[in-house]
């Protein structure tokens, strides 16, 4: 039985994943649906690649993971499937699938052509519906994905930097905050371990609205007090956190904000 995700930022109020979810199970009642998450904050690209990226990794191999977070429906953006080693992507080419995809064995892209649904009502505002649901059914009947439509040479990137190291520490981008209030960063565990900082040694973040004081902690309960720690998350990424508190609303950061952390 093929297994299809959804991943989204429509909530679960309003009729849309439904609507999604009724299209599949349309074209074959016995697919399995899993939602990965409807709660992605509005228009948030960099949370949904980030969901997505950390996510598909653990479902079954030849799994179609259908992603919306699409404020460019409508535009020239364009209607994307992606085939992977590990799995399927189905989505928009604005950067959300391509971090997910590097993650699962990147193979090739491929635009999928309108002229697939002729006959068919489309929506010019709901894409994930009228298309990308309809084409994740497609796959899962059989359809090749290099049948529906031409290559795409290059897909979009979101703009996040490289981690940058230095004998003074690291300038790092956020990832995400999860709803712990944990800063993850695009700091790698490996590239972490390699610096060999040992448990409490204390660091410094700074952020644009200031300088705090961390130290390096195993777990969240390592952390001492109200203070801020500097933890191997289990998504494979260094989180800043505090215990039982919010490092991001103590650090007023975001997706995509800048940090340093100063040795």
């Amino acid at each position: 039985m093929v297994t299809i995700t959804l991943l989204s930022d429509f909530g679960l109020t309003d009729p849309y994943v439904a609507e999604m979810k009724g299209v599949i199970l349309s074209a074959n009642p016995d697919l399995r649906i899993v939602d990965v998450s409807h709660g992605i904050e509005r228009h948030n690209i960099a949370m949904g690649s980030f969901i997505l990226e950390t996510a598909l990794p653990y479902f079954p191999l030849g799994s179609i993971h259908v992603a919306v977070v699409d404020p460019g429906v409508g535009t020239e953006r364009l209607p994307l499937v992606v085939l992977c080693k590990l799995g399927v992507l189905v989505g928009p080419d604005n950067g959300l699938l391509v971090r997910a995809a590097e993650r699962l064995g990147f193979k090739a892209a491929y635009q999928i052509d309108s002229q697939r649904f002729k006959g068919e009502r489309v929506s010019a505002t709901f894409r994930g519906r009228d298309v990308f649901a309809r084409t994740a059914a497609k796959l899962a009947d059989g359809l090749r994905p290099d049948a529906v439509g031409a290559v795409v040479k290059e897909l979009v990137r979101l703009d996040i930097p490289r981690v940058s190291v230095s004998d003074e520490g690291m300038t790092c981008t956020v990832l995400h905050v999860d709803s712990f209030g944990n800063v993850i960063l695009n700091l790698g565990e490996e590239e972490f371990l390699r610096l060999g900082l040992p448990e409490d040694r204390r660091l410094e973040v700074k952020t644009m609205h200031g300088r705090s004081s961390a130290s390096i902690a195993r777990t969240y309960s390592k952390i001492h007090g109200d203070q801020l720690g500097i933890i191997l998350g289990s998504q494979g990424y260094v989180e800043i956190a505090m215990r039982e508190s919010s490092a991001a609303a103590r650090l007023g950061l975001k997706p995509l904000s800048q940090v340093e952390i100063r040795f």
